[in-house]
Formats: structure tokens, sequence, C-alpha cells
């Protein structure tokens, strides 16, 4: 830990961002990206806690870690004081990552400009938690003096009376190979929880039942907090003999995903059609598309904006449908090339460059 310095001449020459967020830093891929972006043009300073994970360093950006020590509510004030303490003296572009609780930092220190930018909306599927969360967020959005976030639909769904610019969701290239799209190799990369997977393992049954002789196979990459939801799943594929075409592999550290990209064609982005998951843009719809992969997706609002018939197709959250839509997909013709055309907009460069920018310079 430690304070900000006094100005150097050479430091003036360069403009300040402070992130503030609760998880460690390289934890959340969207300002990792952005931090990589803005190095060389913005000198950085990122508070948050030290999670005991590894340490990503990322040159030109200062990370100061908060030890979490202490319950919960004690790790958040410490975390909560640090941030209002060095926020105060911080000579520079203070932009916060929403976290729960955090909107009291605007309380504390009420003197500085501060910017706030959500990534999600609450997508529990409890009513009550997702009604006491976003009314959480939505407050928080309405005392800070400027704010971002994550969507157009999370934007109109918050229905805020000011100007909340939007900050979208980015991807990397993960694999740069060209596919070929002879059998079909689907790939889920993602959490288990809450998503409803099994619908898509019992959408493959009733297509293996239907082709028998088919060669399909599919790798599941991805757990649940509790690791309960990874268990069920690996117990009924071992149970229903279905381990020929299903790999179930856990989790799996991010740069060690390429593999993956590289042998599978087929991208499953598998989201429940509900009102809480239809704004929130699933990060993998992007990242199996600029890896050259066409994507299986379920037709959230946030999905059609990015599925055509040029990288995939669009289908209902059911077994059946999942079934369907593989019958539908190997008749279609695809390039992988084509393909990524269809998301460089959605490149982090672009997403600096148009939207993160002229928030930080507003």
């Amino acid at each position: 830990m430690g304070f900000p310095q006094l100005k150097s001449k050479t430091s003036m020459a360069m403009k300040r961002i402070l992130f503030i967020h609760n998880n460690q830093y390289g934890s959340l891929t969207d300002s990792l990206k952005w931090c990589e972006q803005l190095h060389d043009r913005y000198k950085i300073t990122y508070i948050c806690f030290d999670d005991g994970k590894e340490r990503i360093n990322t040159p030109g950006v200062h990370v100061i870690y908060v030890p979490r020590i202490g319950n919960k509510k004690m790790r958040g004030v410490l975390l909560l004081l640090f941030s209002a303490i060095y926020a105060t003296f911080f000579p520079g572009f203070i932009f916060v990552i929403y976290f729960e609780k955090f909107e009291l930092l605007r309380k504390l220190i009420p003197f500085r400009k501060l910017h706030l930018d959500i990534r999600t909306l609450c997508v529990s599927d409890d009513n009550s938690v997702r009604e006491r969360v976003d009314g959480e967020i939505i407050h928080a959005a309405k005392i800070f003096n400027s704010v971002s976030a994550i969507s157009s639909g999370v934007i109109k769904k918050m229905n805020l009376n000011k100007k909340v610019f939007l900050l979208p969701l980015g991807a990397d290239q993960i694999s740069s190979t060209a596919k070929d799209f002879l059998a079909i190799r689907l790939l889920y990369v993602g959490t288990l929880q809450n998503r409803r997977i099994m619908d898509t393992i019992n959408g493959v049954e009733l297509f293996i039942k239907k082709y028998p002789n088919t060669t399909l196979t599919y790798d599941i990459v991805g757990s649940d907090p509790s690791g309960v939801e990874l268990q069920k799943i690996k117990d009924y594929v071992a149970s229903n003999h279905l381990d020929k075409y299903i790999k179930i592999h856990g989790l799996v550290p991010h740069n060690h995903l390429q593999p993956f990209f590289d042998e599978c064609n087929i991208g499953v982005s598998y989201v429940p059609i509900t009102d809480y998951y239809q704004y929130q843009p699933p990060t993998k719809t992007y990242e199996y598309a600029f890896s050259g992969l066409a994507t299986i997706a379920t037709s959230t609002i946030s999905n059609e904006e990015i599925i055509n018939q040029e990288n995939g197709i669009l289908i209902k959250d059911t077994p059946q449908d999942f079934c369907n839509g593989i019958e539908k997909i190997m008749k279609m013709k695809f390039d992988s090339d084509t393909i990524r055309e269809t998301v460089k907009e959605y490149s982090w460069t672009n997403i600096v460059d148009k939207y993160l920018i002229p928030i930080i310079e507003h």
C-alpha cells in the first residue's frame, strides 16, 4: 500500500487514471484489457483486493493490493476506507467498477468526481435478490458524477434520468486457425452456474439417438463455485455412457484454452432466455467468433445483436431446439475468416479507442 507521491514534471506529461475494483487485478478480463490498451497513453493505478492468485504484471500499471483480512464486513470497510483516502489525493480520473455496497465511496468523498462503471445487473434466479441488488446499482448510478454500462439493454433497464456512456464487452482472438466444418466438434467454455448446460447434453443425446453413427464430439470447459453442478454433469455423462461423445474438463486457465479453440469448430453460447440474462453480453459468443468458430446461441437480445447467418444460428433454450440447432448448423457453410470479420468491431483495441477513451476525456 502507499499514497500518491507529489507529481514530478515527468509524471505530469501523462494523464492519470485510478481504477478501483474488489477482485484482484486480472480477474476481470474487461479491466485487464483496458489497462493493457491504455498503459502507454495514461499513468494507471489499480486498487483491488489481494485474492492470493498469481499476480499479473502489466507495464505502466501500478497495482495496489489491499489484504483480505477479517470477516467480509471488515474487508469491505478496509477496501472502502483505503480507496477513499487514496482517491482524495489522487490527481486524475477516478474509475470505479461497481461492486456491492461501494456506492458508499461517493458519500465518503462527495467533493471528488467519480465515474461508475456497471459490468452487469444481477443475474440471480431469486427475484427478491435481483430486485434488491439492481436497486442498489441504480441508486449508486444516480449519485455518481458519470456512469457507463456494458450494453444498451442494461442502460435501458436502469432507466436513469442522466446520460450513461456505453462501454461494450470486447474479446480476443484465442485461435487463428482456419476451421473445417466437415464434422461437428462442439465447445462450451464458461460458468456452469445457472446456465442449464444439462439442456445441451440432453440435446446431444437426442441428436445421437437420431444419428447413431455421428462423429460428433462435445468439450465442456468450466465449473460452478460449489462444484455441485460440475459433478452432476460428470455423473450423468458417465451413467448414460456418453463419454465417447462428451468430455468434461472442469476449470481450465484462460491461457490454456487455445487447444480447445484450435480443435473445435462450433461454439455453444447457451444462456437461459430469462429477463435477467437478456441484456448481458456473453463473453464466449465473441471469443468463439473471433477464433473462427460458428456458434449455436440461445436467442437472448444480446446474442441476437451478434449472431447472423455468417457466424452461427439462434435457438430456443430447450434440449430439443439444441438438437435441432446441431442439425441445422451441420447443413450450413461457414468460413473462419468471414466469421471473424463479423465481430471485428468488438476487438479490445476498438472498444478502448471508440468507447473508453471518450469517457476518460469527457
